[in-house]
């Protein structure tokens, strides 16, 4: 079946749609029935990378981070596990040769489910800690990266994007034009109930609801910049992104530099500590 729906693609459809491609393939990359033991070793081999080089531990943390995300989305959409990286983070933690651990950071960010636990880890972790970025640190993957003991970026780096958002696709009216109408049933106390649900109307409690849930999201991560990084201002923190250059103004960032200067810059901290 796996083969002859690749051939219907490559051959039958050179037009199909990307999102349909990919909405097809997911069945055969994440059957209904659960993973068997080939795309489990697949599921591996997309986890994140980490190594110890001269006694420091690398870990990379890259692509959008989700929880347990499925294997299509990490094929497709490169989406990294959020679990996995946190499990990737306490194995250097616990590894003798890794005096000193960095975090060599490219994300845009990502679903917070998962990534406040990372973060708490960085902040919390016996070992000094480096976040490096080349490319992007923002939004959940600067929740995570700020919490490290020294933050360094590269001068054209994008960092920032403090803040959170929910997003809600409503395409209730599109329905109605097409004589369909969705229609939601909840007990009397459910006001909040089925918010979101596909194809049903936001209500104005639900609106509400949903600006609540960034604002919550937001006063954690808020909080959490703060913990690591007391002078970090709170115009820095209204969802904008910065070059290295403004990042380090901003206090965001700590130092510019390339990977091999944050290396030194852990092997330091690994010496005073």
């Amino acid at each position: 079946m796996q083969k002859s729906l690749l051939t219907m693609l490559a051959t039958q459809v050179p037009l199909i749609e990307v999102r349909a491609a990919q909405a097809l393939l997911r069945g055969v990359l994440q059957p209904a029935a659960g993973e068997p033991e080939s795309w489990r070793k697949a599921r591996q081999a997309l986890a994140p990378r980490a190594m110890v080089e001269n006694g420091i531990g690398v870990l990379e943390v890259s692509g959008v981070l989700a929880y347990r995300p499925d294997l299509g989305e990490m094929f497709f959409d490169g989406f990294e596990d959020s679990a996995e990286v946190l499990s990737a983070f306490r194995r250097l933690e616990t590894d003798p040769e890794a005096k000193a651990i960095i975090l060599n950071v490219n994300s845009p960010g990502g679903f917070s489910v998962g990534g406040a636990e990372i973060a708490d880890a960085v902040f919390k972790s016996a070992k000094p800690t480096v976040s490096w970025v080349g490319g992007m640190m923002c939004s959940l993957a600067y929740w995570i990266g700020s919490q490290a003991s020294a933050v360094v970026a590269t001068r054209s780096a994008m960092v920032g994007s403090i803040g959170a958002y929910v997003s809600v696709v409503d395409f209730h009216r599109m329905l109605a034009n097409a004589g369909i109408e969705v229609k939601v049933f909840t007990n009397k106390e459910g006001t909040f109930k089925a918010a979101g649900m596909s194809g049903a109307p936001i209500s104005e409690d639900h609106a509400a609801e949903f600006t609540r849930q960034a604002q919550r999201s937001f006063d954690v991560f808020r909080a959490d910049v703060l913990r690591a990084r007391e002078g970090v201002p709170d115009d820095a923190m209204q969802g904008q992104v910065f070059d290295g250059h403004q990042a380090k103004r901003q206090g965001l960032v700590d130092a510019l530099g390339d990977l091999d200067y944050a290396k030194a810059v852990a092997r330091r901290l690994a010496r005073e500590a």
